[in-house]
């Protein structure tokens, strides 16, 4: 989209970029391959984790940072982020180790059992609190923390965070997801007013229906079509107009363009990604 070189130079850091279903991924290609430096992030899966869909496999983290870092002239760098919640100092070594930051692209997120799917009333507290941790409060932890860097070295940037579809429609089973979606969008549109001043811009993604790939299942989906439809190809032929997944680049293309000086007099909204679905 926005071709080689637009971010040459530039110094982008990107959240979630080993998770399901590939957003973050295609994301970090796309701004390594425009010319940017990437700091991958991701919060790598142990034994000891709760096992969702936020966790990463360390294999499958590094195949990411060596494509990411073969993909543009920048550097690449992969920084695992287990259970933390300090971005503030992350966001510091970044600008140490560049002296800059222009891009933060909060991709994080989590579903399955353990982080908020199923019935409101049969949600564990804890379930629920995952859910909205790593849904919500990192994602706003970490572009807060960006934006105050970019404030201090008085440069402009972007930051986008990702929602869902689940926020726009009332869903049973991924209530909690829906919320914390929401809540996103909200946080973006009161965040980006408050970062306008200084030259910075805030928007988000909501896409819907990412199909599963070789690299990235997306189980959450194929539940939810399997649930309402039988079948993961029903639900999209009635429930999608365009009549198919859409595949994780496609929602990349359109963080690319916010990210981008193509977009330079849009913030403080998300942008759909439904293939037409209300």
């Amino acid at each position: 989209m926005s071709g080689a070189g637009c971010f040459q130079d530039q110094v982008a850091l990107v959240l979630g970029v080993g998770r399901p279903p590939g957003i973050g991924r295609a994301t970090a290609l796309r701004l390594a391959a425009g010319g940017a430096h990437v700091i991958c992030v991701d919060d790598l899966a142990d034994e000891h984790g709760p096992g969702d869909t936020a966790q990463v496999p360390p294999a499958l983290f590094e195949q990411i940072v060596a494509e990411v870092d073969a993909a543009g002239p920048g550097r690449a760098l992969g920084v695992a982020y287990p259970h933390r919640q300090d971005w503030p100092d992350l966001v510091g070594e970044v600008v140490t180790e560049f002296g800059r930051l222009d891009i933060c692209c909060a991709l994080n997120g989590a579903t399955g059992a353990r982080a908020g799917d199923g019935p409101l009333l049969d949600l564990a507290p804890e379930s629920f609190e995952r859910c909205f941790a790593v849904n919500v409060t990192w994602s706003l932890r970490l572009l807060s923390a960006a934006a105050r860097a970019m404030i201090q070295l008085g440069r402009p940037g972007a930051l986008v965070a990702l929602s869902s579809h689940a926020a726009r429609r009332p869903t049973p089973n991924i209530g909690a997801l829906g919320a914390a979606r929401a809540a996103v969008e909200h946080l973006v549109a009161v965040l980006a007013k408050e970062v306008a001043p200084y030259g910075i811009r805030c928007n988000a993604v909501s896409p819907l229906a990412v199909g599963p790939s070789h690299l990235f299942p997306n189980p959450g989906l194929v539940t939810l079509a399997e649930r309402e439809a039988g079948s993961l190809d029903r639900w999209l032929s009635r429930d999608v107009p365009l009549g198919r997944s859409q595949g994780a680049d496609e929602t990349a293309a359109v963080v690319e363009f916010l990210c981008s000086d193509q977009a330079s007099y849009l913030t403080g909204v998300t942008v759909p990604v439904h293939g037409g679905a209300t």
